[in-house]
């Protein structure tokens, strides 16, 4: 069997899933009742993931925009109007039937729109030169409009949506989606991105368009519980048998519940020649072998930071993780205080440090913390 399907590295569907009732069920409350969403949560958290299940969950048509990628106003288009047309694709009876709504959509357009086929797939673009962000918008209401005459519900899921934010013509496109986001009866926008501090200000900063327009989900860890029940369920499969409670126990004080490092871990323990139960041995070794494929990529991510940032990231995951602005850790790590909040604030914002409630402070990646304790320790 291959049980790498049961904890993916990419995007988790069937069996492999684990738990987030709470969120899933939300969000399809979100969806039935037109309301948009936010979701936020460090990168690996499962975004994708979470909205992609629950929106199989509710049969409803569906098309993803992932931003990654966009480096400006024009490809942030393409990606949108690509997602858009696949909607309009699927809520359409024939090509032949979407070609005619949106000739006749478009009859209204001050600019000359593209209408067509390609490969047995609709292609609609716009015109050479046009803004990007009137394209965005025509294209959305034209979708809305569709949807509105099939009298269906849709979804159009846009990822890592904070990039829209870091390009020039950001606020435009910004504006052009509360715009027809305000409007919509029968399409749904489902948002999600990873920089927390940047959907912060472009979702709950009053200067800007997107202001409170959303319900905001803040994805956290998986509960242990959780976990327990779902590893022990795929344990049976593999071992006939649970695990023992300390290798649990082992599992989840290296990974931290993050969920990449939980299913990176386990599947190389599940696609282990292990014939027994795994010990707690078999999940250090593995552990130590993951960090070690990784021991360069650590590096470059650490290379990335200034000396300050790097020499406070170290303390923190060496276990100094609070009074970071006292006498004592100045000290230690010859930097001034104003020094010290200043690397705070950039790790915060890159997402390598999280700060709790009762103001300690944590690495958020797993591996970066264990990479740190063994590289960059003296």
């Amino acid at each position: 069997m291959d049980y790498q399907v049961f904890f993916p590295r990419g995007v988790a569907t069937g069996r492999a899933f684990c738990n987030r009732e709470e969120e899933r069920a939300r969000i399809k409350n979100n969806i039935e009742h037109r309301q948009h969403t936010l979701l936020m949560s460090p990168r690996r958290y499962g975004k994708t993931s979470l909205v992609r299940y629950a929106i199989n969950e509710l049969k409803a048509p569906f098309a993803e925009a992932d931003l990654f990628v966009a480096v400006d106003a024009e490809r942030i288009e393409h990606i949108i109007l690509t997602a858009v047309n696949a909607i309009i694709q699927e809520v359409s009876t024939s090509l032949e039937s979407a070609l005619l709504f949106l000739t006749e959509h478009f009859k209204r357009s001050d600019k000359q729109w593209n209408i067509g086929t390609k490969n047995m797939k609709l292609v609609l673009t716009s015109e050479k030169d046009s803004d990007p962000a009137s394209n965005i918008l025509e294209a959305l209401d034209a979708l809305e409009n569709l949807l509105k005459k099939k009298k269906k519900l849709a979804v159009l899921f846009i990822d890592e949506v904070q990039e829209i934010g870091e390009i020039a013509e950001g606020k435009g496109i910004e504006g052009a989606i509360r715009h027809v986001a305000q409007q919509t009866k029968y399409l749904t926008l489902v948002f999600s991105g990873s920089q927390r501090h940047l959907l912060s200000q472009m979702f709950y900063d009053k200067a800007r368009p997107l202001y409170k327009l959303c319900d905001r989900i803040t994805l956290e860890r998986i509960q242990e519980v959780h976990y327990k029940k779902h590893i022990n369920l795929l344990a049976r499969k593999r071992w006939s048998k649970v695990l023992p409670d300390e290798v649990l126990a082992e599992i989840f004080s290296l990974t931290q519940y993050h969920p990449f490092y939980i299913n990176g871990l386990c599947s190389k323990l599940w696609t282990s020649a292990l014939k027994a139960i795994p010990t707690v041995k078999h999940v250090n070794d593995l552990w130590e072998k993951i960090l070690e494929e990784e021991r360069l990529e650590i590096i470059r991510e650490l290379d990335s930071l200034s000396a300050g940032q790097k020499k406070v990231l170290i303390s923190v995951a060496g276990g100094y993780n609070i009074h970071l602005t006292g006498k004592a850790f100045l000290q230690e790590v010859n930097m001034t205080s104003s020094s010290v909040v200043d690397a705070l604030k950039t790790l915060e914002k890159k997402d390598y440090l999280q700060k709790q409630e009762d103001n300690t402070y944590t690495l958020v990646d797993p591996l970066i913390k264990a990479g740190i304790n063994r590289y960059f320790k003296n």
